[in-house]
């Protein structure tokens, strides 16, 4: 995985920079803000010229050839050592270990900028050093061989006591292969046509699925060709006549120009091999091929749509590939810049519902450089880089990123919520969906399983917590409450935001009843007749109700057994086997007396084992859910469901 950047004099970024990936550990996602012109754009750029040989862009004060890019891989160690090869298994483990035991002390001519990387080794990524690699190479501008940069004379050092000194060529191999097991698919702002062409064709390419590939290599190298040389009968593959053939025209076009001037000769490139490869006549199809199968919006060519609709495409067709092909050849990076330009604004919260999906359901490394904050409340996890006017990158969590709201920037927070806000509103002004605004990806999926999304035309919108809920609920209030958005060019979209009740989420800073019959908020609470209600927030009933809790009682208790027995462990499992499932309880409650589990007896603990099982709850949550999900239902939709559809029906 890639979890830093080393640039210097790189587009904005002067002199020595080092730009972390990782808050706590490795993520998938990473959302990159700030204002512009702070080199958001130049971290997807440098990359594009380490792994691509994109142009590079030198600071505008350096010298002309004093730049360089240079990446920080951690690889696991069999992972890397399956791509360099067992043979210079040795060269990666001391470049590796000369950069573990690198010490910030030891070495203070690396600069103020260098701490952030030393600190990072030493505190976050020390957990890593006995499975992992720690490597790092890079560029100097306008050369390929690779460098160290600034650790060149430690890593040399280091690798003076191997038996076999590696030469520079032998370094750059290794790392080759190493920066040639990515894909580093880069999709810029702006792009012309062609240029739009060009990417649209690679990205098919880098996300095809290897079998289709190997489908097309094995028909080249597949030995069916009988021929007999030199009175013997032998096997040949297409592969094989088609570089004899050309070896052989080749030959004799030298011979005749050598009899113009013997100085001429067709230099073979000691670096690459001098036959064609099944790998080159595969990607020459692949790309022949699809050069042919133009991807068309209705009759339109995609190439011929807005800037906005065609950054749309081509995500579109990226999340379409990865989404068919389980065995990609490269891994992918797939870096963005600013998805939502050109995007309508009501559009902006699909654009990175896919981007997210990408990123946290099929494992990809994505970067995504933006201006639209209205994605920090719904992305669920991942790193959020913020970059100031002085270059310097700061690192937060996405998962807890408002509960540590404290240490952000100043306008963030309030720009979230008023992207995310101004989003929703336009939707409700500008197409025929309502939205269902929820605190969890949990409450999503049992909303889902129960309501018809499509047929309601409803977006149900997880935003990371109770307090993000009523923060847009707030941020919504004024707006609709106005007269101008009541009518709505007579439409009827509507909004309902959903809270569980807790004992730390019940205030509001504006009325909670319905507003022009558009915008409503509800919470989860268990009565006193043990019914599950949606009732106003300034209720004065505030037991702690959660989404669990309020589901299907049988459906819950198989789903939580079926969890338990994939998941939990010897203690967890005794503790549910302590239990029947009780058939007289309405609700899921797993808690007090009123609970789905009636206590078999046995001399055990009722209460303790009540309490492992909740925390085993809490701990699992989204596997509880998925298991749910999976059931086939049993009796009639949750009444509090049902009244959320008839808020949006009626």
């Amino acid at each position: 995985m890639i979890i830093g950047l080393i640039v210097k004099n790189y587009k904005c970024y002067k002199g020595i920079n080092f730009i972390s990936f990782i808050k706590d550990k490795p993520e998938h996602l990473r959302l990159v803000i700030g204002k512009n012109g702070v080199g958001k754009s130049a971290i997807l750029e440098a990359m594009d010229t380490y792994f691509n040989g994109a142009t590079w862009t030198i600071h505008s004060e350096a010298a002309k050839n004093d730049s360089f890019v240079s990446v920080v891989y951690l690889m696991e160690k069999s992972k890397a050592n399956s791509i360099v090869g067992n043979e210079n298994n040795e060269i990666l483990s001391k470049i590796s270990d000369t950069l573990w035991n690198l010490s910030e002390s030891q070495n203070s001519n690396y600069g103020k900028f260098y701490s952030a990387f030393f600190k990072l080794k030493d505190n976050v990524l020390s957990t890593y050093k006995d499975t992992h690699y720690l490597l790092l190479a890079g560029y100097e501008i306008d050369r390929r061989e690779t460098t160290f940069i600034t650790f060149k004379n430690s890593i040399e050092e280091g690798l003076k006591i191997l038996h076999k000194r590696p030469t520079s060529n032998t370094i750059s191999h290794i790392f080759n292969n190493i920066r040639e097991h990515y894909s580093y698919l880069y999709i810029p702002v702006e792009s012309s046509v062609s240029d739009f062409l060009k990417l649209e064709a690679r990205g098919m390419q880098v996300l095809m699925d290897k079998t289709i590939k190997d489908t097309i290599t094995d028909t080249f190298n597949e030995k069916r060709i009988r021929r007999n040389i030199a009175k013997r009968q032998i096997r040949s593959s297409f592969l094989d006549m088609i570089n004899e053939n050309l070896e052989e025209y080749i030959n004799a076009i030298e011979k005749h120009i050598q009899k113009i001037n013997k100085d001429y000769n067709f230099e073979r490139d000691s670096r690459q091999r001098t036959k064609l490869t099944s790998n080159h006549i595969t990607d020459v199809i692949i790309e022949a091929y699809y050069s042919k199968r133009k991807l068309k919006k209705g009759n339109k060519p995609i190439s011929t749509l807005s800037s906005g609709e065609k950054r749309r495409a081509l995500i579109d067709i990226i999340y379409a590939f990865i989404k068919h092909s389980n065995n990609i050849e490269k891994e992918l990076i797939l870096a963005i810049d600013e998805p939502e330009s050109s995007l309508h604004i009501s559009n902006c919260y699909e654009q990175f519902e896919i981007i997210q999906q990408i990123a946290l359901q099929y494992q990809k490394n994505v970067f995504v450089a933006t201006h639209w904050y209205g994605s920090l409340p719904i992305l669920r996890t991942g790193i959020l880089m913020h970059i100031d006017d002085n270059q310097k990158c700061s690192i937060f969590n996405l998962s807890n990123y408002f509960e540590a709201r404290g240490e952000h920037p100043d306008d963030i927070q309030f720009k979230s919520f008023f992207d995310l806000s101004s989003s929703i509103l336009s939707s409700l002004r500008n197409t025929d969906v309502n939205w269902l605004l929820v605190e969890g990806a949990d409450d999503k999926r049992y909303l889902e399983y129960y309501l018809d999304t499509d047929r309601l035309k409803i977006k149900i919108l997880p935003l990371c917590g109770c307090g993000n809920v009523k923060k847009i609920y707030e941020y919504l209030f004024v707006p609709i409450s106005s007269k101008k958005l009541e009518e709505l060019n007579g439409k009827k979209q509507k909004v309902y935001c959903l809270i569980d009740t807790d004992l730390v989420c019940t205030q509001i800073h504006v009325e909670s009843k319905t507003t022009n019959g558009i915008l409503k908020i509800g919470r989860l609470q268990e009565t006193l007749d043990h019914t599950i209600s949606l009732l106003p927030i300034e209720n004065p009933n505030r037991a702690p109700t959660e989404i669990e809790e309020a589901l299907h009682p049988e459906m819950f208790y198989n789903a939580l057994k079926n969890t338990i027995e994939k998941n939990g462990t010897d203690v967890e499992k005794e503790s549910f086997e302590a239990f029947d499932f009780d058939t007289v309880i309405t609700n899921s409650k797993i808690l007090g007396d009123y609970s789905i589990l009636s206590h078999k007896g046995n001399g055990r603990a009722l209460r303790e084992d009540k309490e492992v099982i909740k925390a085993f709850i809490d701990n699992n949550k989204t596997f509880i859910a998925e298991e749910y999900v999976k059931l086939e239902k049993i009796g009639n939709t949750p009444a509090w469901i049902t009244e959320i559809e008839s808020f949006f029906t009626n």
